[in-house]
């Protein structure tokens, strides 16, 4: 008997739990990808039951199938031209009249649906009673009950969905509009009647008269579109309103006919668990500092609980590196013995023994997020944002560039207007990413005495923050004026982050960090370990080929207080900011310095304090990566901001720099 291979897509509202589902499924057996031509990544796992292969797709999250955001586009066009087996549509049990919107556009599809109705729990507890059987019957499709952050009934889920898929049949019940709407529907229908699936032409007829882009592309027909483009503007006369708001105003109204039969208090209006939470949290004069006091638990943990797992990796490296200096003598291939030594096993190691400190940020980032207070942050910040011109969401992606800028570019395409996502795109390199971290992981604790080491941390993203603040506040003015756009952003219920969907999220972003030191780190280790040994005749390293252009900056960069290492560094960092590390890993390997305690005792001797923070200041205002300059081009459509983000990045960071070091020479 062949195996049967079902597609099922997990589609919902943002925050209604359909990632916890997908990961609970999955496990670590997901690839992730993009969307052909577009930036949004592709999530898919498989799952396997008897004779039975489960590819489940977690589509982005999003309100409804009139798109308008990039992500939001990508779930809609997968639904209506990938054709799953089976739609599962995850809605919020506590939020049924926001959540089921969503559902009577996707029971148009004429498709499989499956209603997961999760956080049953959440709307036990806020006194809702949920008549699903009435539901079920309304809808007339079948509705599995939730908690999927304690697992339960996520097994059923699928059971069901198994079932439906098997059954060949196609569910639920499609809203009846009022009388004009739903005879200009029919006659929109026998228009295209030979042109797509018969069981999706309603919602096509509906999407046509709405003027939705990518439906109207599907159809490709000219008088078609002109003769349904006459039908919605004598539809728009007759209402006084733009025919997709009328569409919603009716399908608001029928979702609110059923909640009150199926949805009811058992008694008034209490406050639930997150308003009272919120009182605190987003307290107008209280709820900055909190957010403050979380940023710096977040850097106090990365740095002391990160110390214990960074010294048993130094040790591995350590161990490493004497066993193959004892084992290999230096008569016998001296130069590939030095590549092996020098140039793969420490710059490799100096790089990965920080690899505990970007676990650790990833997590507290998770948790962040898991919990529902990344949003809260953003609502926190709306006021000072909005003061220089953009609103609270555009700190989201700021905040995801803790962890690293490129998916934080990325996250900015939910943002409405072009002018503000370009804005935040240029300004996210100022917050200080995981790569950026593990430089400040290096010269902090060489150079400042333990109790002033979270503070010196605190204190760099601190100055990223408010460069970027200014930046912005500049560009406002200057390149991109305009009226910033009202801030509305759901605030999700309070929840306790799921460890399961945490280590999967730190798992991701370490192994992604994993493979940068294996490809690209390595890559630029051997590079500059050849220019750092070449030519063979220099017993000196000042002599060698790096050497002399780390000399031939030196003029550029001697105000700042670096000398040709540290430039030479600067140099491999414009390819991913670790390979600094790696090349200062890599110089002091010649001296016989193969950890990082011995590395960080060469710096302190050839370093002050001032000139290791002045470092990590350039380190901190420049280009991140030339990956980051590479998804800049792609989400803005243009090398123009590519390259002028790289251009100003590198003169603030040189102006910063310059101006710090001098003045603090006169004090210091």
């Amino acid at each position: 008997m062949r195996d049967k291979n079902i597609k099922i897509a997990l589609i919902g509202n943002p925050n209604t739990g359909k990632t916890t589902i997908f990961n609970h499924l999955t496990g670590f057996r997901q690839k992730i990808a993009n969307y052909p031509g577009v930036t949004v990544e592709k999530k898919s796992g498989l799952k396997k039951i008897d004779d039975i292969t489960l590819e489940i797709i977690d589509l982005p999250g999003i309100y409804s199938l009139s798109a308008h955001s990039e992500d939001e586009k990508v779930a809609k066009n997968f639904i209506l031209d990938e054709k799953p087996d089976v739609i599962i549509n995850i809605v919020d049990a506590s939020n049924l009249e926001k959540s089921l919107f969503l559902t009577t556009q996707l029971l148009e599809l004429g498709r499989p649906v499956l209603l997961g109705l999760n956080m049953i729990d959440i709307a036990k507890k806020r006194d809702l009673k949920i008549d699903t059987k009435f539901l079920e019957n309304i809808l007339e499709i079948e509705i599995a009950t939730l908690i999927a952050n304690k697992k339960k009934g996520i097994d059923t889920l699928i059971d069901k969905a198994i079932s439906i898929s098997l059954s060949k049949k196609s569910f639920g019940a499609k809203i009846k509009f009022d009388s004009n709407l739903e005879k200009e529907i029919k006659n929109v229908e026998k228009l295209f009647i030979d042109k797509i699936d018969l069981s999706a032409k309603r919602l096509f007829a509906i999407k046509l008269l709405e003027q939705d882009k990518h439906v109207q592309k599907k159809i490709d027909s000219c008088s078609i579109i002109k003769k349904v483009s006459q039908i919605k503007d004598i539809l728009e006369k007759r209402y006084k309103e733009d025919l997709e708001i009328v569409f919603s105003i009716q399908r608001h109204d029928f979702i609110r006919s059923i909640l009150t039969k199926i949805y009811q208090r058992k008694e008034k209006f209490k406050k639930n668990r997150s308003d009272k939470i919120d009182e605190i949290l987003t307290h107008k004069i209280f709820g900055f500092p909190i957010f403050l006091l979380f940023m710096y638990l977040t850097f106090q943990f990365t740095f002391t609980l990160g110390a214990y797992p960074t010294a048993w990796i130094e040790n591995i490296f350590t161990f490493i590196t004497s066993t193959i200096s004892n084992l290999w003598p230096q008569t016998i291939l001296p130069l590939f013995r030095s590549l092996v030594i020098d140039g793969i096993v420490a710059g490799i190691g100096s790089v990965v023994v920080f690899m505990p400190n970007i676990v650790m940020l990833f997590f507290c980032i998770s948790i962040l997020e898991d919990s529902g207070y990344m949003a809260r942050a953003a609502f926190i910040l709306d006021r000072l944002m909005h003061k220089i011109g953009l609103h609270g969401k555009s700190f989201i992606p700021m905040l995801i560039g803790f962890g690293c800028s490129v998916p934080a570019i990325m996250a900015t395409r939910f943002m409405e207007s072009k002018k503000d996502r370009i804005i935040t795109i240029l300004a996210i390199p100022l917050v200080a990413c995981s790569a950026k971290l593990t430089i400040f992981a290096l010269l902090i604790p060489a150079f400042f005495p333990k109790a002033y080491q979270p503070i010196v941390l605190f204190s760099l993203y601190l100055v990223g923050l408010a460069l970027a603040i200014v930046v912005i506040k500049i560009f406002k003015i200057t390149l991109f004026k305009g009226k910033a756009f009202s801030f509305v952003m759901e605030l999700p219920s309070y929840k306790v982050p799921s460890i399961f969907t945490t280590l999967i999220h730190m798992w991701d972003k370490t192994k992604e960090y994993l493979k940068k030191a294996g490809t690209v780190i390595l890559g630029f280790s051997i590079i500059f370990w050849a220019l750092s040994t070449f030519p063979i005749k220099s017993k000196d390293i000042s002599e060698s080929y790096m050497g002399k252009i780390g000399k031939a900056m030196t003029p550029i960069f001697k105000p700042l207080g670096f000398d040709w290492k540290v430039n030479t560094a600067l140099i491999g960092s414009f390819a991913a900011k670790e390979v600094f590390i790696s090349q200062i890993g890599v110089i002091y390997a010649v001296k016989d310095s193969d950890d990082t305690i011995s590395l960080q005792n060469s710096l302190k001797n050839d370093y002050s304090a001032l000139q290791a923070y002045c470092i990590m200041l350039f380190v901190l205002i420049s280009a991140p990566c030339i990956a980051t300059i590479a998804i800049t081009r792609k989400e803005t459509g243009s090398h123009k901001w590519a390259f002028f983000q790289l251009g100003y990045l590198t003169l603030l960071a040189y102006i910063v720099s310059l101006f710090a070091y001098q003045i603090g020479s006169i004090f210091i």
